[in-house]
């Protein structure tokens, strides 16, 4: 036999030892997890929570209030008044609290109602009215005829993710 080959054998074997090792450690380490470890003792390894601030246990009360994004809406087009008429692509977001199931359900149940509502708005005004009206106040009233149709909860806050006059 020649070295390279009485060097490749030794290599082969010296593998399927560290193999072997490896699965008896991780088979020892399992039935310790499982079976002879105390089920009430404290973990053995923690994350430093301090260091990892999406996982910190202090919660920030201002993401507590309203920690969802309501983006049920999607994208719609809205022809406007104008002759000929413009199209107006939008996509209209607000956040609210994901805890008020009651509140969601009915977000949910009434995405239809909250489309035609603003559509209604955008398709009763020319394209130069909408900009020239300052954007929060088109919000304002978005938010106000929404507002007028929920009863489990208010939305505060409205953003446009797209807002786009097409000619």
């Amino acid at each position: 036999m020649t070295l390279l080959s009485k060097l490749g054998r030794f290599l082969y074997r010296v593998l399927w030892v560290l193999v072997l090792l490896l699965i008896l450690v991780l088979a020892g380490v399992t039935v310790y997890a499982l079976v002879l470890r105390n089920p009430g003792a404290p973990p053995l390894y923690t994350l430093p929570t301090r260091m990892i601030p999406a996982f910190s246990r202090k919660e920030k009360p201002e993401l507590r209030a309203m920690d969802g994004m309501f983006t049920g809406i999607g994208r719609f087009r809205v022809v406007t008044a104008d002759k000929p008429p413009m199209t107006i692509v939008i996509s209209i977001a607000f956040p609210y609290q994901s805890e008020d199931r009651a509140f969601a359900e009915e977000l949910d149940s009434k995405v239809q109602d909250l489309r035609n509502i603003a559509s209604a708005y955008f398709s009763a005004h020319t394209a130069e009215a909408l900009r020239e009206t300052n954007e929060s106040l088109i919000k304002a009233e978005i938010v106000r005829r929404y507002n007028a149709l929920l009863h489990l909860g208010q939305i505060e806050v409205l953003y446009f993710h797209d807002f786009m006059i097409i000619e």
